[in-house]
């Protein structure tokens, strides 16, 4: 007897070289077969998908499930484990946030996901100061291994430092062996296509995730198409030491923060307003707030939301300012460009699609990549690549990305004529179902360090390897 066939079933995994109609096998929370015709009487739960996608389960290479604690986000990030569950998503990186909040938003509002936690630097919080010395990075990148974390991220578009304490953060966090990712931005330059451009100085002979690609081609200082091409140049350039990704949404996320002379305080939201012609103050917030130009996030029916107009300015400003938005800054341009576009040997430029999402309203990962296949701009074999088998080699999570006999039975499944998940298993465990969270908890990814902290939690963990990840190999 087997635990589960998912029959019926349009199977696309790319690294198997399958793709058409068969039945998938699960038996302990592992792949068993992939077979055209089972045997129904052998499965303990048969569920027949009727020519739905059945993919290796998505791998979010970017997403917020929580925070990094006494920072400038004024919503409980932990809402996003069933939001991005109810996209088809089945493992998680929470890009920026905090594997001790993270953790206890897992036993309170968790979905079932794998989750790995990536600790956001903010001077005053999770690191001293702006200027720490290498001995103090070195000890902060092994404190947060020992936390739970799988590394650090640079928060360059909020909480920048200098091209030379962010050069040694790379050095130690690669030294340590931990993942580091960079939101880029300076002291010198800003969270655009410049502060692209310092990054592979910046880098040196490092390793680095340069997070959501897509940011930083929005037309700040070129047209959004000459910016999507330097990226694509830039990543090309550092092809054996950068992975990156992008989102699809055209929504971004920000914070309206205002310092005491109504100025607003992070770059990014000083970004949103400047590039259509608001003033990057109090007055430029609220008057792009009147126009329908943003929104503000708010808690709705257990799920993060946003609301627009008068609304949003009343809670921007019963928060002293403090209030998440949401700007619809990504061109559907960049999107295209920098999601499609290939080496000459075939491999993509940008490794991964993400959502940027969580616990902010834009999991759309399957489905923009879902209208890019119905655009005939990938392939199915493509897609899921972008999805789900590049996600896999980035992490080092080789059992995930394909239904290799004996790999976790992390399952997407998707209907096509909605260009939309509709159900999702890890480890063979049903977690979504008709767009609905159906589980709890979930399986905490941590490196070896992070052990003790993992088992005094009581949640499930599993160790990873970085030395198998792409970004170290």
């Amino acid at each position: 007897m087997v635990d589960l066939i998912l029959s019926n079933a349009h199977v696309v995994d790319p690294h198997n070289k399958t793709n058409g109609l068969f039945d998938l096998s699960v038996t302990k929370g592992k792949i068993d077969s992939v077979k055209q015709h089972s045997d129904s009487s052998k499965g303990e739960v048969v569920i027949d998908l009727k020519g739905n996608l059945a993919i290796p389960g998505h791998i979010d290479t970017h997403a917020h499930l929580s925070s990094v604690g006494g920072d400038t986000w004024d919503s409980d990030r932990s809402y996003g484990h069933k939001m991005i569950a109810e996209s088809g998503t089945t493992t998680v990186l929470d890009l920026a946030g905090n594997p001790s909040i993270m953790s206890e938003g897992m036993k309170r509002r968790g979905a079932g996901l794998n989750v790995a936690c990536i600790t956001g630097l903010q001077p005053g919080e999770t690191i001293p100061s702006e200027n720490p010395t290498m001995d103090v990075i070195r000890d902060v990148v092994n404190r947060e291994k020992k936390n739970g974390a799988i590394g650090l991220k640079i928060l360059g578009g909020y909480h920048p430092l200098s091209p030379e304490i962010t050069s040694d953060i790379i050095f130690q966090a690669n030294n340590q062996q931990a993942w580091i990712a960079l939101h880029v931005g300076t002291k010198d330059a800003g969270s655009n296509i410049l502060g692209l451009r310092e990054v592979p100085e910046i880098t040196d002979k490092g390793r680095l995730h340069v997070a959501h690609i897509n940011s930083y081609a929005r037309g700040l200082i070129n047209n959004v198409e000459e910016e999507s091409s330097e990226a694509l140049d830039l990543i090309i350039k550092m092809r054996s030491q950068w992975v990156t990704e992008a989102y699809l949404a055209s929504i971004n996320g920000t914070n309206g923060l205002c310092d005491e002379d109504g100025n607003v305080v992070f770059d990014v939201a000083r970004n949103c307003l400047t590039i259509r012609g608001y003033e990057p103050n109090e007055k430029g917030i609220r008057k792009a707030l009147s126009e329908g130009y943003g929104a503000a996030l708010v808690l709705k029916d257990e799920r993060m939301g946003l609301i627009t107009g008068e609304d949003a300015i009343n809670i921007w400003e019963s928060n002293l300012t403090n209030q998440a938005f949401c700007f619809p800054v990504n061109s559907p341009v960049s999107a295209f460009k920098l999601t499609t576009a290939k080496y000459s040997d075939e491999e993509f430029i940008v490794d991964a699609i993400s959502t940027d999402g969580g616990a902010l309203p834009r999991n759309v990962a399957i489905e923009k990549t879902m209208s890019l296949v119905k655009f005939g701009a990938l392939s199915l074999n493509e897609a899921v690549v972008k999805l789900s088998y590049n996600p896999s080699k980035m992490l080092g999570l080789l059992n995930r990305g394909h239904f290799s006999e004996g790999a976790e039975a992390d399952i997407t499944v998707i209907d096509q004529s909605l260009g939309k998940a509709v159900m999702s298993f890890v480890n063979g465990k049903m977690i979504m179902k008709d767009g609905k969270s159906v589980a709890d908890g979930g399986n905490w990814l941590i490196l070896s360090e992070g052990k003790e902290t993992a088992e005094n939690s009581g949640l499930p963990y599993e160790i990873i390897d970085l030395s198998k990840s792409k970004l170290y190999l």
